[in-house]
C-alpha cells in the first residue's frame, strides 16, 4: 500500500521491524504473563489505536488483540484479512472460547472479510458471515523478493552439505503441528536409495521439548550427517534457502495457503505437501505439487519420485513458477485489496454527506 501511493500506519502487537515510508506505532510489552500483565498490553495497545485516524482500518489476522481493539474501539470501514490459523478453530485449537467469541464478532460486523481460500471462506461463511462480504484475496509472493538465483548462489556451504547433495528443506516453524518427526521417519527410507540425501529442518519458533524429540529419533535411526537445522532467517537468507534446495517440504494435517510454499514455488523448487482437499482449488498433484498423505512411506515416496525423475521435478519447477506468478503475485493481490479498500472509503464518505 506504501509503494501504491498511500500512507500507512502499522500499529503491532510487537516491536519488530517496520518498512520505511510506514508510520510505527509499536505496541508490544516486554512480557504478558499473567493476568496484570494481559491487561497492561491491552492499554498499550488501546492508547495506540485510539487516536489513530484513517480512511479504511485493515486487520491482518482475525484471531489477535489489535483486530479485536479495533472492533472494540468501532474502527471503521473495517476490513479482515483470515489466514487460516485464526479461524481454524478445532483444527488448531490455539484460542479459548473468549478469543474465538471475539474474533466470531470481528468478523460479523467488520465491513469485509478476505481469505486466502475457498476453503477458509466456507470456515468463515459457517459464522454467520454473508457469502457477498467474503472476497479470495490470496496474498502470495514478492517477486522482487523471492526468485530463481540465475547466480548459482547457493548455502549448501555453509550449511555443510555437499554440492551434489540432494537437499529436502523444512521451511515451517520446528513445532509438532508441522510433522517434521515423520519427515525424520522418511527420511531413514530416503537415504537407503540416496545415500546423499540431507534433510534441512528450520529451527524458527523452535519448541524445546519437539526438539528434544526430534534429536533422539535422529540419534536412533542413525541419520546425524544426514540432518541441519538453520536458524531463524531473513527473507534474502530464505530466497538462498528455497534455491539451495531440490525440493520443499510442508506437512502440517490443518493449514491455510502456506506463503512458505509459494515462496518454495517462487524460487523454482518443487513442493511435497500434504494431501488436504482444501489445497486443491490451487495447487495440482504432479503439475505444480506432489500431494502425499501423511505417513512418512508416502513422504519417501515422494521424495525419491522427485529425486529420481528430473522430468518430472523440471515439470513441478515449471508449472509452480507459472502458479505462482498468475495467481499469487503479490502485487496484483494487493491491488485486489487497494479496490476493497476504495469502494468502502467512497461508500464511507457518500453516507456521511
Amino acid at each position: 500500500m506504501r509503494d501504491f501511493g498511500h500512507n500507512v500506519t502499522l500499529v503491532s502487537p510487537n516491536n519488530g521491524p517496520c518498512p520505511d515510508g510506514v508510520t510505527h506505532i509499536p505496541c508490544g510489552v516486554d512480557s504478558s504473563r499473567g493476568i496484570i500483565a494481559k491487561l497492561r498490553w491491552l492499554k498499550v495497545i488501546y492508547n495506540g489505536l485510539k487516536p489513530v485516524e484513517a480512511d479504511v482500518y485493515h486487520a491482518q489476522y482475525a484471531a489477535e488483540l489489535t483486530t479485536w481493539m479495533a472492533w472494540a474501539l468501532r474502527k471503521k470501514p473495517l476490513v479482515v484479512s483470515c489466514l487460516g490459523g485464526d479461524v481454524l478453530f478445532d483444527e488448531q485449537g490455539t484460542l479459548g472460547p473468549v478469543g474465538r467469541w471475539l474474533t466470531k464478532r470481528v468478523l460479523l460486523s467488520c465491513d469485509q472479510v478476505t481469505v486466502v481460500s475457498n476453503f477458509v471462506g466456507d470456515v468463515v461463511q459457517s459464522f454467520g458471515v454473508p457469502c457477498e462480504k467474503i472476497q479470495r484475496v490470496i496474498w502470495g509472493v514478492n517477486h522482487e523478493v523471492f526468485h530463481t538465483l540465475e547466480t548459482g548462489e547457493s548455502a549448501r556451504g555453509l550449511w555443510n552439505v555437499a554440492e551434489d547433495a540432494q537437499v529436502i528443506f523444512s521451511p515451517r516453524q520446528l513445532r509438532p503441528l508441522y510433522n517434521q518427526l515423520m519427515m525424520i521417519d522418511a527420511m531413514g527410507e530416503i537415504v537407503k536409495h540416496r545415500p546423499n540425501a540431507i534433510l534441512v529442518l528450520s529451527a524458527f519458533n523452535q519448541d524445546d521439548d519437539y526438539r528434544v524429540k526430534i534429536d533422539a529419533k535422529i540419534d536412533s535411526l542413525g541419520l546425524a550427517d544426514h540432518v541441519r537445522f538453520l536458524p531463524s532467517m531473513n527473507p534474502q537468507e530464505m530466497v538462498l534457502a528455497y534455491n539451495s534446495a531440490n525440493i520443499v517440504i510442508s506437512l502440517p494435517p490443518t493449514d491455510g495457503t502456506p506463503v512458505s510454499v509459494m515462496e518454495s514455488m517462487a524460487c523454482g523448487t518443487p513442493v511435497i505437501m500434504a494431501d488436504l482437499e482444501r489445497f486443491k482449488d490451487l495447487f495440482t498433484h504432479k503439475e505444480t505439487v506432489w500431494f502425499t498423505k501423511l505417513q512418512s512411506v508416502d513422504v519417501a515416496e515422494g521424495a525419491l519420485a522427485l529425486l529420481d525423475n528430473p522430468a518430472l521435478h523440471s515439470r513441478l519447477k515449471k508449472g509452480g513458477l507459472d502458479l505462482i506468478k498468475t495467481e499469487a503475485d503479490l502485487h496484483s493481490q494487493s491491488r485486489l485489496l487497494e479496490d476493497i479498500f476504495f469502494r468502502l472509503r467512497d461508500k464511507e464518505q457518500l453516507a456521511a454527506r
